[in-house]
């Protein structure tokens, strides 16, 4: 994977490059202290994703962002900066990361991985994900395939928020239950993202999870799925409810309390 990151400040810059190097994955670093710099060089150079700051004299680096994407479509952007109140507008230029100054190894490494291990969504991929009885996801028919049991369970829980972006300490306090959130924990969340990421990459499912600072969503627009068709109303699929909501997990007895109250309702 190769790399560019422009950040004006150049000891931040050097801090940046020696962060990255040591990740196995990526065989190359280009640095650049002034963002016309970087759009003069990108011209003839092929680069993966680039990691850049926002605040930047002459150029900003949403402006930069734009002029990245013109240049080369595929290219992942990564913002890294010390200021959170530009992150609609970064995600509005389609940015596939956005960190906080100063990120710690592993969230870089996070950032990049998650980019690394993205490919084209397929156009024929459907996602289909079965929470009616033991929960399960589907792409074109085929069962995905999860590295880790705690990875699934992650995506389920997300399945169950419909759509709402979820914390990372919620994420554990659900997982783990009474455990301490300590940094040890956090690392672990980081590698169950990680492990299902990569499990969903693998099945042509890599646009089912959004993904923003310790935040995590199921996205919604490319999948389907019995319980929110269940929610809109549909009579094929109200039917189909045996009393049973994901009885992989025990978190979501209280959501199976709550869809025998609707059908109660409804009769």
């Amino acid at each position: 994977m190769k790399v560019m990151v422009v950040d004006d400040e150049k000891l931040a810059l050097e801090k940046i490059k020696e962060q990255i190097e040591p990740f196995d994955f990526v065989t190359d670093v280009y640095t650049f202290d002034n963002p016309f710099h970087a759009v003069d060089a990108l011209q003839h150079l092929h680069v993966d994703a680039a990691i850049l700051d926002i605040e930047m004299f002459g150029m900003n680096g949403i402006e930069l962002a734009k002029q990245c994407k013109c240049i080369c479509p595929s290219i992942k952007i990564i913002f890294l900066t010390g200021y959170s109140d530009y992150a609609v507008k970064a995600f509005k230029v389609r940015a596939s990361g956005y960190l906080l100054k100063p990120a710690s190894d592993e969230e870089i490494k996070e950032e990049l991985l998650h980019v690394a291990e993205r490919k084209p969504p397929s156009e024929t991929a459907k996602i289909r994900i079965q929470t009616f009885g033991n929960f399960e996801v589907f792409v074109n028919e085929k069962p995905v395939e999860f590295e880790r049991v705690k990875a699934k369970e992650l995506l389920a829980y997300l399945v169950s928020r419909r759509g709402a972006y979820v914390s990372g300490d919620e994420l554990l306090a659900i997982l783990y239950e009474d455990k301490p959130i300590t940094a040890s924990a956090k690392s672990q969340l980081r590698n169950l993202v990680a492990s299902l990421c990569k499990s969903l990459n693998a099945a042509d499912a890599q646009g089912l999870i959004l993904k923003r600072r310790n935040h995590l969503a199921i996205n919604t627009t490319v999948c389907t799925c019995d319980y929110f068709e269940f929610l809109q109303g549909n009579v094929d699929t109200i039917n189909a409810f045996m009393g049973e909501f994901m009885s992989n997990y025990t978190w979501a007895e209280f959501i199976t309390g709550y869809i025998e109250g609707t059908l109660s309702d409804r009769n």
